[in-house]
């Protein structure tokens, strides 16, 4: 395996719009696609298990997304694991962006598989920090504002291949663009970083932060 340094095409760095501080960082995109074909290959795994509660009635539409909690990326794929890492790396930039020091804390991570015309609608996680990975979506973009409603205050991300954004998540909604590629899915992995108190045994949370 190639050392960690090698996998970053971009190291991170701090944007902030508005109030939000936002960490990011880019991979190969040798290596987003071989996220991206990883997920692909999951795809009809994760739809065999029982949806998550309250993501019912977009499960059709959103298959491994709504299956969030009942499976770790990390666990099931280990071309993954550089990405764990890389996620670690970046996020402690956030930290200190926030002058914070670093916490006993916990990771869940899935893949969203998107087609034409599909979409994630506006949501809001409870956790302190949230992120994505874009292994192949150039062509959408997600927005981040601080309402449950679309604003023109939102900070609005065009996707790149190999991109990895994390940012703080309270109150902080987000939604993507409807996907126009009818040839080739989006593919982009989600995580929540969480408190210590969070992990519970209906989801699949990784130590990955220690104070």
């Amino acid at each position: 395996m190639l050392a960690l340094s090698e996998y970053f095409a971009e190291p991170p760095h701090i944007e902030w719009f508005g109030d939000r501080p936002f960490a990011f960082s880019r991979l190969s995109r040798e290596y987003a696609e071989r996220l991206e074909k990883a997920a692909i290959a999951k795809e009809d795994d994760i739809k065999a298990l029982p949806v998550s509660p309250g993501w019912e009635t977009v499960a059709e539409i959103n298959p491994t997304t709504a299956r969030f909690s009942r499976y770790s990326a990390f666990l099931i794929m280990p071309v993954t694991l550089p990405l764990f890492f890389a996620i670690r790396e970046t996020y402690w930039h956030l930290l200190e962006a926030l002058d914070q020091k670093p916490a006993g804390r916990f990771i869940q991570c899935w893949f969203n598989i998107h087609r034409s015309g599909q979409s994630l609608p506006r949501h809001h996680h409870v956790y302190p920090f949230i992120g994505t990975f874009s292994a192949h979506a150039e062509g959408g973009e997600t927005r981040y504002g601080n309402s449950k409603q679309e604003s023109d205050s939102d900070a609005i991300m065009p996707h790149t291949n190999g991109q990895l954004v994390i940012t703080t998540g309270p109150n902080h909604y987000h939604n993507t663009s409807p996907w126009t590629d009818a040839e080739r899915p989006r593919v982009t992995y989600a995580f929540d970083i969480v408190e210590a108190e969070n992990w519970n045994t209906r989801q699949f949370f990784l130590p990955f932060d220690f104070a």
